[in-house]
């Protein structure tokens, strides 16, 4: 292959320098295109090869899925390297595709999410509704490329990709897929063991089709909820005449389970799994994709609503809110670790035997193995002295908090500074600091004292956590300073009071910070916050007598929608008139968070499904409804895009 290809034949071909060597397959090479900055070339080993891929290109350029790349912050992430153009030598042959590059630098593969010591080598984040997230951007990317009519067949984490920086997927070897063509389907050739359908097994790969994916899908999605686990792992019971399969496929095709709602008998589910933390709806779906008939599976589609759900729900867990968090049902992360450690107290301490003389000896004979030598008698264990009960140690506790609302009733002006005086080291004495990795508790001991802010506000003011820290808590510092020891951690979006604030030497502004009827938590840095605006007007957004996009104007020319748009509105109205201070922030976001859905379903090709998603949403924060009611066409060829989601966990 020479330097060079082209877009085209003939008079219209545009030539192409080809770039460095990105990659290489089975199939063929990968070559950077220095003239196409974010585009690739794949160019395939031999003509023979060229030829049984030239039909199905043609076919993947007439049908592609609606997956673009996403933008975020200046930055281009391409979620499949779908083709874009054929590309031919000099002599018009055809040679290859023109698709859109894949980064492996800024992607990962999706293997290095499912246990905690990839992550920690690939430095992912742990933090449970990051793979959560993941999971959901996995379903809606195969949403839009089953309702385009294709299938990955062979789909397994060692064939997926993402980037871990805003949670989205990048789905590579796309002319491996089985696809739709004008007048006939052009099969994919690979399947790999532990994610064959059961109907599926024996069947060749050019025999399979959206079952398979569906199968495949919930395997993984099993996975990324599961610490990894695969679903049909667990563990044989012992009992005569229980001889089970061992290997994962012949468990996929025998139809053990273990994880079900209603387990089969002989096998108990893996050691590591947090299922029963699943809710029951979770459950009831990975039942009907395991053991289910194949016509019953849960679409990609299906999969991604309810992971949607999920994300929404999430709680982070206050022993490791860093790490662990859970969809309401209790922490099964936490419920794992306490099985391990009591797994551990509950061997036997083996004593050691006395030391023996050392001896010289001759080679052991053959078919003897010679004694092992045990080290000395172990030393007993001596339990350290009981340190003494501080019996008024509550008392004292309870004692201030009434001097302190005391001081607020009878002193209003001097509360800030009574309660700061004395809010600081009982503040530190109540909360032990806690290490960025993990949140446990670290010490009794107490700390150093949380510090003065600089200025006090002359009346509390609300912020905002800001959202866009992919789901991690944010730390709070005992000063202004990002090298002050951290006191305590605050969700994304949890609502605060600020009473003053500090300007540390590099120019940065610090708010101190608390839980509404809380004391004071920290020092946050100002660019994590965001300040309640004012309560707007209220004013309907969308003027039907003006100039309107696509989708407000569906709003406008259909009567029931529009009463339900004008219902939404006037409850984000109604609850920002009537809400105390604190909860104004979150009302203001969320009605704008509706806004900018609205306005993102002009560009869906689904655009009454995208509106009544985003008002049942709206329907949901405002509290008034968890199903929208709002009318869905019932048209099935009628799908939401991919609009990627990420970066805002």
């Amino acid at each position: 292959m020479t330097g060079t290809v082209f877009v085209g034949r003939g008079a219209d071909a545009r030539a192409l320098a080809l770039g460095k060597l990105l990659g290489e397959g089975a199939s063929g090479k990968v070559y950077a295109l220095p003239a196409r900055p974010g585009h690739a070339a794949k160019l395939y080993h031999t003509p023979d090869e060229a030829r049984k891929y030239d039909a199905k290109i043609d076919a993947m350029l007439a049908a592609p899925p609606a997956l673009p790349p996403l933008e975020y912050r200046g930055h281009s992430y391409p979620q499949i390297a779908w083709p874009e153009a054929k590309l031919y030598d000099r002599a018009g042959r055809f040679v290859g595709f023109l698709m859109p590059e894949i980064d492996f630098r800024r992607s990962t593969s999706l293997v290095n999410l499912l246990q905690k010591n990839s992550r920690k080598a690939e430095k992912l984040s742990d933090y449970y509704g990051y793979r959560v997230l993941v999971a959901r951007n996995l379903a809606a990317v195969f949403v839009e490329l089953h309702g385009a009519g294709h299938q990955m067949i062979d789909m397994k984490p060692a064939n997926l990709r993402f980037y871990p920086d805003v949670c989205w997927m990048a789905v590579v070897d796309t002319d491996g897929f089985s696809v739709t063509g004008p007048s006939r389907r052009l099969f994919g050739e690979q399947v790999s063991d532990e994610y064959i359908a059961p109907e599926a097994w024996q069947k060749k790969p050019a025999e399979l089709g959206i079952e398979q994916d569906r199968f495949a899908l919930a395997v993984i999605i099993f996975q990324l909820l599961n610490n990894g686990v695969h679903p049909f792992a667990g563990k044989a019971e012992r009992a005569e005449g229980n001889e089970l399969p061992t290997d994962l496929q012949g468990r996929i095709v025998a139809g053990l389970y273990p994880h079900a709602i209603a387990p089969p008998a002989g096998i108990r589910p893996s050691a590591a799994s947090i299922h029963r933390s699943f809710l029951r709806e979770t459950r009831a779906l990975f039942d009907r994709a395991f053991l289910g008939n194949g016509g019953d599976r849960p679409g990609a589609a299906q999969w991604r609503d309810h992971l949607e759900q999920l994300v929404d729900r999430l709680e982070p867990c206050p022993a490791k809110p860093l790490e662990h968090a859970h969809f309401g049902a209790g922490c099964g992360f936490c419920g794992h670790d306490a099985r391990v450690a009591a797994v551990a107290r509950s061997r036997p301490v083996r004593a050691s035997a006395p030391a023996q003389p050392r001896t010289v000896a001759g080679p052991p004979r053959r078919g003897v193995t010679p004694p092992r030598r045990m080290p000395g008698r172990p030393i007993p264990y001596r339990p350290p002295p009981p340190r003494p009960r501080q019996r008024h140690r509550g008392v004292r506790a309870v004692a201030v908090l009434l001097a302190l609302g005391a001081i607020y009733l009878l002193h209003p002006d001097q509360w800030r500074e009574a309660g700061s005086r004395l809010l600081a080291p009982a503040f530190a004495a109540a909360v032990p600091l806690s290490p960025l990795s993990g949140g446990q508790v670290e010490s009794a001991v107490p700390g150093p004292v949380l510090e003065e802010p600089q200025r006090l506000y002359t009346e509390p003011r609300a912020f905002l956590i800001a959202s866009d820290r992919h789901g991690l808590a944010v730390a709070t510092r005992l000063g202004p300073s990002g090298a002050a020891p951290v006191s305590d951690r605050l969700g994304t979006r949890e609502i605060v009071h600020a009473d003053g604030e500090s300007v540390a030497p590099d120019g940065r502004q610090w708010i101190r910070v608390a839980r509404i009827g809380d004391a004071p938590a920290g020092f946050v840095e100002r660019s994590e916050l965001v300040a309640a605006p004012p309560i707007p007007p209220p004013a309907i957004a969308i003027n039907c007598a003006a100039p309107f996009g696509a989708a407000a104007g569906m709003l406008c020319a259909d009567a029931r929608r529009r009463a339900a748009y004008d219902d939404i509105e006037q409850g984000f109205v109604q609850g920002l008139r009537v809400s105390e201070g604190f909860i104004r922030p979150y009302l203001l976001e969320r009605r704008q968070a509706w806004y900018d859905r609205l306005a993102l379903c002009d560009e869906a090709s689904r655009m009454a499904r995208c509106i009544a998603d985003a008002n049942r949403d709206a329907r949901s924060d405002l509290g008034l409804a968890r199903i929208s009611a709002d009318p869905v066409p019932a048209d099935p060829l009628d799908t939401v895009p991919a609009t990627g989601r990420g970066a805002e966990l």
